[in-house]
């Protein structure tokens, strides 16, 4: 058993990602994870927001199990179901366990389209009827705006794999008259994200701020897309693993954004008619 216990924990210091381990779930806390208000991005952990676009509920890479891995434990509470059940769209960035996981999506609306690229799809699907695989380029048109698909540069597959900006793994640009929101994924830094800076202009950034995307390259990102505000995320839900080293990231990030920069806690939102 203990053999087995250290290979499954290798293989997730490895992977980046592995089959979620049996922890305890953390509580549920309707109190922390609010109903989400109109025109507003609420944070709710990791790579997890809650987009509310003209009145229509965007939820990226959702994962709200006790763990993603055997040293990843989640360290917050769960939202409630009626914190997300108003969705209407879930993007999923890519496949890694810390992404994508099946057994969250199980509790969300069967009327929810899942937005995803190809090696992800085959965890998805059977969870509901909208199931739409994107690729660069790729447009979901949503009453009142459209999702874009775009590249980014990381492995795509369940597993870690060398980053390619080849369409597995993907941000997404969500589009409406009122503004346009990029979603970066996780990525590395590339020349796909000048393309996004160019073609869509976007009035907010919500960049996965980490190994892949470190303080430097995050702010190069921020620069390139012309992003009016930025909101790092990817951290506050789990523990294990770089801790310290991400709370130097967010300290140094924030530092280097100065007023660009929205820290939103867990649980905490940014209300969209506040960007113009």
């Amino acid at each position: 058993m203990r053999r087995a216990l250290l290979l499954a924990a290798s293989l997730a210091v490895l992977s980046g990602c592995a089959a979620p381990a049996p922890f305890v779930h953390k509580p549920i806390d309707a109190q922390l994870y609010h109903e989400p208000h109109r025109d507003a991005v609420t944070f709710w952990g990791h790579a997890s927001v809650y987009i509310d676009a003209e009145g229509v509920g965007i939820v990226t890479d959702p994962v709200f199990e006790s763990s993603y891995s055997p040293i990843h434990p989640r360290k917050v509470p769960r939202p409630p179901l009626s914190a997300y059940d108003q969705t209407s769209i879930v993007l999923i960035s890519h496949a890694h366990s810390d992404h994508l996981d099946p057994p969250t999506l199980r509790h969300f609306p069967r009327t929810a389209v899942i937005l995803c690229p190809a090696p992800a799809e085959k965890y998805v699907r059977g969870l509901g009827p909208g199931v739409h695989v994107m690729r660069p380029g790729d447009t979901y048109a949503f009453p009142g705006g459209t999702v874009v698909a775009v590249a980014a540069d990381h492995p795509g597959g369940r597993w870690m794999g060398k980053p390619s900006p080849d369409g597995r793994a993907l941000g997404y640009v969500i589009v409406t008259p009122a503004r346009t929101i990029y979603y970066s994924g996780d990525t590395e830094y590339f020349s796909g994200i000048e393309d996004v800076g160019r073609r869509f202009h976007p009035d907010l950034a919500i960049l996965n701020v980490n190994v892949h995307l470190p303080p430097a390259d995050a702010i190069r990102a921020v620069q390139a897309l012309g992003a009016d505000r930025v909101i790092p995320i990817h951290r506050s839900a789990f523990g294990g693993g770089h801790q310290g080293r991400n709370a130097r990231y967010r300290e140094e990030f924030q530092h280097l954004a100065d007023s660009l920069s929205i820290p939103l806690g867990v649980g905490d939102e940014l209300s969209l008619g506040t960007l113009r």
